[in-house]
């Protein structure tokens, strides 16, 4: 690689724990990576869990069966006996490439625990914006030399809401997106790919099967990929986290044994929760619960050593909720407030045992969390807990890593579902390639998304996104299964 592409990616080692150990182990091809982690899961396997994950099986099949039917539904609850999920997506981030092929490695995974059922279980958060760099706004392209293409189907004043609470996306709003990059678009190659997809994906059958915007990437995620490779391959089930979770966390709101239970009502521990520091400074009882105001915008609460979720508003307003079990029920069920990522990691991770395989940030913020966690409840006599919490591999990592490119002309880029829709793969060559890709390779692959989230814009190197697709075209033809000639 350039001295350029090479600077780069030794920023983004210096970022970000995760990068800074691939590179160490980037020897590996992308499949013994795979197996890595799936030993991962089964060690976990192995250390058990504090509660049954049935309940957990149970609403995800359901949500399965609402949206997408029997014969989805019998394939999730299969495969969720290995007890792994893919939690890097944000929900709505259907196009983001670096999401698409973390979840082909998460395939790969699954592969090598011995399931063959063909699905792959995404349980994705909805809590983030529309706007978010992964942009659950609209459709993100990569068909550019000389920048990633963000083309919104939801208008810029909703680029705040998030996900979970956004609106349906609506036939008008499908006319709205052609008349803007269908009919008036610059790349003809991507005029027609896109025109497809509103036909294809967005038609109005499609449109009008689910009732959020959250149950509708559900259903449009599991259509878009279905036309993503050109054999049998494993099928794409993307789940709303927070959809999941609230019928288990309504539950243990009952429950004096749980966990979430003893942190709001239990004073000694509570006060353990909200004083125990991470190391950017939040405490525990910072992270268990978000709010949304009333156009959808998300509001970061805290939990008060006397009880109380308390925060500060888009207005600059002071925000103030109580806890007792009927006020939460209430709040819950209203999508008023809803759980934060640590108390769905609790809820599935570390009381049922389910792995998470995230991106290069989960993998460094779950262990410090498991950490504190432990440490509170060994200070709250709860130490045969702490062991077993402890005993879980929180460094799931599947997001990051890439093997798939698009080529253009003098230039290549990481391919995502826009790119593969008239490049339809073969799974047989993804396994080729994982074969053939080393783990460091696999992130100067993905080097133009890596350095995005990592650095800041005032501090990227100029044409950066350009240097990249040129060096990537010189460096790994190999990886090229997608080009414009399509």
């Amino acid at each position: 690689m350039t001295n350029c592409a090479s600077r780069m990616a030794e920023l983004c080692r210096q970022r970000n724990d995760t990068v800074m150990a691939s590179y160490a182990f980037g020897g590996m091809s992308l499949d013994f990576f795979a197996e890595v982690q799936a030993q991962k899961v089964k060690h976990n396997q192995q250390v058990g869990s504090l509660r049954d994950s049935k309940d957990f099986e149970e609403a995800a099949e359901a949500l399965t069966r609402k949206l997408l039917g029997e014969e989805d539904a019998a394939g999730i609850r299969e495969v969720l006996k290995e007890k792994v999920i893919g939690t890097a997506d944000h929900h709505g981030s259907l196009y983001c490439s670096q999401f698409l092929q973390g979840n082909i490695l998460l395939a790969l995974i699954l592969e090598k625990l011995g399931n063959r059922n063909n699905y792959v279980p995404v349980l994705a958060a909805g809590q983030v914006e529309l706007e978010n760099s992964t942009y659950s706004r609209g459709i993100s392209a990569y068909f550019s030399r000389d920048n990633k293409q963000f083309l919104p189907l939801f208008p810029a004043k909703f680029s705040v809401q998030l996900a979970s609470h956004a609106d349906l996306v609506s036939p008008e709003m499908i006319d709205r997106f052609r008349k803007r990059f269908v009919a008036e678009g610059e790349d003809l190659s991507l005029r027609q790919v896109l025109e497809e997809i509103c036909r294809d994906v967005y038609s109005e059958e499609d449109l009008k099967k689910a009732e959020s915007f959250s149950d509708q990437t559900t259903v449009l995620g599991r259509k878009l990929a279905s036309h993503l490779f050109s054999e049998k391959a494993p099928s794409i089930v993307y789940l709303e986290m927070e959809s999941i979770v609230l019928s288990l966390l309504l539950k243990e709101l009952s429950d004096e044994t749980s966990f979430i239970y003893r942190f709001l009502y239990d004073k000694d521990m509570r006060e353990r929760i909200v004083r125990k520091k991470l190391p950017d400074g939040l405490s525990l009882g910072d992270l268990l619960f978000r709010a949304a105001d009333e156009k959808g915008r998300k509001v970061m609460l805290s939990l008060t050593e006397e009880g109380r979720l308390t925060g500060t508003d888009w207005r600059k307003e002071p925000v103030s909720y109580g806890t007792s079990p009927a006020e939460l029920t209430s709040l819950l069920q209203e999508k008023k407030i809803f759980p934060g990522v640590f108390t769905e990691t609790m809820l599935l991770f570390f009381e049922r045992g389910i792995t998470w395989m995230g991106g290069m940030f989960q993998a460094s913020y779950l262990p410090q969390w498991q950490s504190a966690l432990c440490a509170v409840l060994e200070e709250s006599g709860c130490s045969e807990q702490a062991d077993l919490i402890r005993a879980y591999d929180c460094t799931g990592y599947i997001c990051g890593p890439m093997l798939m490119l698009y080529q253009g002309d003098q230039f290549a880029t990481t391919a995502g579902p826009v790119e593969l829709w008239r490049n339809p793969v073969s799974f047989e060559t993804i396994r080729q390639l994982a074969k053939q890709t080393s783990l460091w390779d696999g992130h100067m692959i993905g080097l133009s998304e890596m350095y995005f989230d990592l650095t800041v814009r005032e501090e990227r190197e100029p044409d950066w996104y350009r240097k990249i697709a040129e060096e990537l075209f010189r460096a790994y033809p190999e990886n090229v299964v997608a080009n414009e000639s399509k």
